[in-house]
């Protein structure tokens, strides 16, 4: 019996996945949200939000792949536990992820934005400039996207500390873990990356009470989550100058209202959720490769760990 799979996307990711799919696994029967002939027949679903009621409307649904790196979103505490949920690690969302987290490093080190606000009053004046090794880069999140960015910036020549929530070893990080090793990881960071996945230790983890702990004139690069971050804490910090600089790529509500004052601060840049985009070839390959391991009863890459939230 034929194996049915769901899309719910963009008809031009549809059409590139139906096309890649129907080359490697011509058996699968590929349906497109919301027309979908059979219902009852859907077994596999790949989405970045989950159509609603979708519990009683696909009955024999057994995994759902997330087109992104995230599964927050997918409310995991609505899905029920026979569902495996999988993360999608395609490495054209890391490749993207770390080339925007070294675009930015690299402004704040070279003071590119000090000189974007000199050009607008037509002042030559040049920076003092450290040596890549005595900057300190910290990235929270140690997973497959913070290991390909602190990979890039250690390439770089930076100095790399890390933290995660539990212990890693990693060549050319300092590796620092649990909230007990948290304030001596954000004492020796001078530009904090956050990369951390959203779950209830995270919210709002980054505030006035960990920001603070960052040496005066610090900055921030969130692109984990926007809900990790009290930005109202963010902004008190960088108008009292202990923090330089923030750039912002996710926030709690997208797209960002444009009262919030975010996008007024002369010191924060705001991106709109464009650090990683999913590239349909690369991504389609792993979901390809992701189905073969289901159709062949071996373990699927990405599996969320329910206690985890990731």
């Amino acid at each position: 019996m034929a194996i049915h799979i769901l899309f719910r996307g963009p008809q031009d990711r549809n059409d590139c996945w139906r096309a890649m799919f129907a080359d490697a696994l011509p058996n699968l029967v590929w349906q497109h949200w919301p027309k979908v002939t059979d219902k009852a027949a859907i077994e596999l679903m790949i989405a970045w939000k989950l159509p609603r009621d979708y519990q009683q409307d696909y009955p024999n649904l057994k995994v759902i792949f997330s087109v992104g790196a995230g599964v927050d979103q997918l409310d995991l505490a609505t899905v029920p536990e026979h569902i495996q949920v999988v993360r999608m690690l395609d490495p054209g969302i890391a490749k993207g992820m770390s080339e925007f987290i070294a675009l930015h490093v690299l402004n704040i080190h070279r003071g590119t934005f000090q000189y974007i606000k000199a050009n607008s009053t037509a002042t030559w004046e040049q920076l003092p400039t450290l040596a890549n090794s005595q900057r300190r880069i910290g990235i929270m999140g140690l997973g497959n996207l913070g290991q390909a960015a602190a990979n890039t910036l250690h390439n770089l020549g930076f100095s790399i500390n890390g933290w995660s929530r539990s212990a890693k070893q990693l060549d050319g990080v300092r590796c620092f873990s649990g909230m007990e090793q948290l304030e001596d990881f954000l004492s020796q960071t001078d530009v904090l990356v956050s990369l951390l996945p959203l779950t209830k230790q995270t919210q709002g983890l980054l505030n006035t009470s960990t920001l603070s702990l960052l040496p005066k004139g610090a900055s921030v690069i969130n692109v984990g989550r926007g809900e990790q971050l009290v930005s109202e804490d963010l902004l008190t910090l960088l108008d009292e100058e202990h923090l330089s600089f923030a750039v912002l790529d996710v926030f709690d509500t997208e797209p960002l209202p444009d009262s919030n004052r975010l996008w007024q601060h002369p010191n924060v840049l705001v991106t709109p959720h464009i650090a990683a985009i999913t590239q349909n070839e690369t991504a389609g390959k792993a979901l390809v490769d992701n189905v073969h391991r289901y159709l062949t009863h071996q373990p699927l890459i990405g599996l969320v760990d329910r206690s985890l939230g990731y």
